[in-house]
């Protein structure tokens, strides 16, 4: 009876683990498919200002499978009608974050790491000049113009690295669940 429960338990972790590998890989594949706006002003992506580099265009993870509605960037945030791409950088240097993101024409997103949910994306999906300056590119729909700060301490073991999804962290946690009680 004994060796039969174990048997069931270890089914149960082999299951739940495909699940979450499941949901991870289709999570990591959705992208977002925003409109495309058309400008009349030629805006560009800037290089970034030292200590500051373009790291890509990334799409927002608010509604990809899984992600429970965070943000590629999740740290702090700023909606400003005068934003700019030099604004956001600031603005999370300031607050000692290692990645700025520009949304949407205006708003800033600071974090120590993107979302694993997030996908680096064409530089064409960000096609949204900034509110505080047309020659700039701030963003696009559901996507983010990111630049990365090289000199950061804070967050220097993160570098690279990205959010675990939720359904790994989940299955993670039913996985020692049934190590336990195994035990």
């Amino acid at each position: 009876m004994a060796s039969s429960a174990v048997l069931s338990l270890r089914f149960l972790l082999l299951i739940a683990s495909i699940l979450a590998l499941s949901a991870q890989a289709f999570a990591q594949s959705t992208t977002s498919t925003g409109s495309q706006h058309a400008s009349t002003t030629t805006a560009s992506i800037i290089p970034g200002e030292s200590p500051w580099s373009y790291y890509g265009c990334w799409n927002e993870t608010t509604l990809a499978a899984g992600g429970g509605g965070a943000r590629a960037l999740s740290g702090v945030e700023e909606d400003l009608t005068t934003m700019t791409a030099d604004l956001c950088m600031s603005f999370c240097k300031s607050n000692s974050y290692t990645y700025a993101g520009i949304e949407y024409t205006k708003e800033c997103y600071c974090a120590n790491y993107v979302n694993s949910l997030s996908n680096k994306l064409s530089d064409s999906a960000c096609d949204l000049p900034c509110a505080g300056n047309s020659s700039q590119i701030c963003g696009g729909d559901l996507a983010l113009t990111i630049y990365q700060q090289k000199t950061s301490t804070k967050g220097a073991a993160l570098k690279g690295m990205r959010e675990a999804p939720l359904s790994s962290i989940l299955a993670l946690g039913i996985a020692i669940a049934v190590l336990l009680c195994l035990a």
